[in-house]
């Protein structure tokens, strides 16, 4: 008599985890971390692509000021400032331009103020890389702040960047020193002659 037929189930089909050594957990795990590599990747290209973008613009502002076309350079520089960290140098960029631009002055003065605190005698006019900005920020918002007949403000902007003038050395004897002076002194009288006019009002009015 033949021996009846041995039947055996068909074993089950593998599956990914089962024999490798990796588990679908880990699996799972894995395919995130390598999303999130990629993702992170992509993030970083596209910073990248726009800090070059923004230097570009901030180069081609430069240019522009270089060449008196202050109102196109105000374009660029804004969207430089509203797209990247804000620093003196564009702030100061930004200033200089709007002094070249008619009825622009309080504008000037905004932009001016924000660098006017930051500022080195060892600034780079053409580093894009620079953030302080040049000692003459100082002179140039003392003029905008006389012009605005701001004179107290005047005066200690003229009195802030002759400072820069002198030396411990020897007094500075130069004209261009001598003239600031004198801009200097005369924002100091206006500014004293506007007070004692605006008390003579008020006696005038409480009478």
């Amino acid at each position: 008599m033949k021996a009846a037929p041995t039947i055996t189930k068909e074993s089950q089909r593998s599956q990914i985890g089962d024999d490798d050594g990796i588990s679908n957990k880990a699996m799972n795990a894995l395919i995130v971390l390598l999303t999130l590599i990629t993702l992170i990747t992509s993030i970083g290209t596209a910073v990248a692509n726009d800090d070059v973008k923004y230097r570009i613009l901030l180069r081609q502002a430069m240019l522009d000021i270089d060449r008196a076309h202050y109102e196109k350079a105000l374009v660029k520089l804004l969207e430089v400032r509203a797209n990247t960290e804000g620093s003196a140098n564009v702030n100061h960029l930004i200033g200089t331009c709007y002094l070249h631009v008619p009825n622009s002055d309080e504008k000037a003065a905004f932009y001016l103020s924000q660098a006017v605190n930051s500022t080195s005698a060892d600034y780079q006019e053409w580093d894009l890389d620079e953030q302080n900005a040049p000692l003459n920020v100082a002179y140039h918002l003392a003029t905008v702040y006389e012009r605005l007949e701001e004179f107290d403000k005047a005066a200690d902007y003229y009195g802030q960047f002759l400072a820069t003038m002198e030396s411990p050395d020897k007094p500075n004897t130069s004209r261009t020193y001598a003239i600031i002076s004198q801009n200097a002194d005369k924002c100091k009288v206006a500014y004293a002659q506007r007070a004692v006019d605006l008390s003579n009002e008020n006696v005038v009015v409480n009478q």
